[in-house]
């Protein structure tokens, strides 16, 4: 900021402590100047000369400033620090006493505090509108830290507290949520704001949310009445262990969430299903040195209901790159010029090769031959190259 625009704020500034605009003028200039006689004052602060010895009398009168006794009438500015360093130490002190009792009524309101539609033991029981009402006032209060694990009753409250979640973003806590595996796909999920780390399991029974360590809600998803422990006991603190231990085990989630719904929850369904079958499946066909790609298409749609074969290639391609972010956390990239698409796995132990035979059996049955490249180097990393480039 320039200097004349930073000397042109003053005069408002200065109406922070009591001056009127022409007190103000009155004041920088007899401090840019020094003492000057009441006319010369009324001129190089451009103020009517009916108004100067008023002025310079109200200056003086706060302590601001000084008039001779003697005419011509000579006027002297107080140094800055003089002039307003009591003002200041007064302000400071009172700012302070209002902290000092803030703090005493929050103390009250804490000890006192009982949320409507409760009824009081050694938890409240909210009734559904004061348990949505509550649990977003909490989570917008939030300075740490929020974890859940929601199931799908637990995921549409959440999402209704989508304003609260981004406050507490704001306020610097970090968000942590394990959704039921049965909500990929849900609207509820892809309403959720920026800035919360997702993982999902499978058969969550409970709605638990966890707010700093101090406050704990628990939701009924039958009737969406909860529970809430003001303070976190035995029972609250091992709530929170076992939260650490599924967020551990938990599969990742947020990877997907650019997908359109429709295309997160077949990605699921497709990645339970390589791993609870396709993979000893084709574990099977090895040993009996069979091709596992002949009739995996096949085993799919009878099995597990998944129909692949009338998927284009590039949705098709989307659809396992989803599924291995699900899965292990990978992807898949297609390089158009060499007809190579690369499948990698970026989870310890989490192989890719069950994927690449999908997509073998995938491009076998729409006429265009795969051949499968496994390097020794990098279990992790196996290429599909393709007789024609995909249309």
């Amino acid at each position: 900021m320039h200097a004349d625009t930073a000397n042109s704020d003053l005069p408002a500034s200065l109406e922070e402590f009591g001056l009127s605009k022409y007190e103000a003028r009155a004041y920088l200039t007899m401090i840019g100047r020094g003492s000057l006689a009441a006319s010369d004052l009324a001129y190089y602060a451009n103020l009517p000369r009916t108004k100067v010895y008023q002025t310079v009398k109200k200056l003086e009168k706060k302590r601001l400033a000084v008039v001779s006794k003697q005419k011509p009438l000579i006027c002297s500015a107080i140094p800055p620090e003089e002039a307003f360093g009591e003002i200041v130490n007064l302000h400071e002190r009172r700012v302070k006493n209002m902290r000092n009792i803030v703090g005493k009524l929050q103390k009250l309101s804490d000890e006192g505090q009982r949320p409507r539609g409760s009824e009081e033991r050694r938890y409240f029981i909210l009734d559904p509108d004061s348990a949505l009402a509550k649990i977003g006032s909490l989570i917008a209060a939030s300075r740490s830290s929020v974890t859940a694990t929601l199931d799908a009753w637990g995921l549409r409250l959440a999402s209704q507290c989508k304003s609260h979640l981004v406050k507490a973003a704001t306020n610097g806590a970090r968000i942590r949520f394990i959704v039921d595996a049965k909500c990929v796909g849900s609207e509820s999920l892809f309403s959720l704001p920026d800035g919360i780390d997702l993982r999902m399991a499978d058969d969550l029974q409970s709605n638990v949310v966890i707010i700093d360590s101090a406050h704990m809600v628990s939701v009924d998803s039958s009737n969406g009445k909860a529970a809430l422990f003001a303070s976190l006991d035995a029972y609250g603190t091992l709530q929170s262990k076992n939260f650490e231990d599924a967020w551990g085990r938990a599969a990742e989630l947020k990877q997907i969430l650019d997908s359109p719904p429709a295309l997160a929850a077949k990605a699921l369904e497709l990645a339970r299903a390589v791993e609870n079958g396709l993979s000893a499946h084709m574990l099977e066909c090895a040993v009996n040195n069979e091709d596992p790609a002949s009739e995996l298409l096949e085993i799919m749609e009878r099995k597990y209901g998944l129909k692949l074969s009338g998927m284009g290639a590039a949705e098709m391609l989307d659809l396992v790159d989803s599924a291995l972010k699900i899965s292990c956390l990978g992807g898949v990239k297609h390089d158009r010029s060499n007809n190579i698409v690369s499948l990698q796995s970026k989870s310890e132990g989490r192989h890719v090769l069950p994927w690449a035979v999908v997509l073998a059996s995938y491009f076998r049955r729409v006429g265009n031959e795969p051949r499968i490249m496994q390097g020794k180097a990098s279990p992790q990393l196996v290429h599909v190259r393709l007789a024609k480039p995909i249309a």
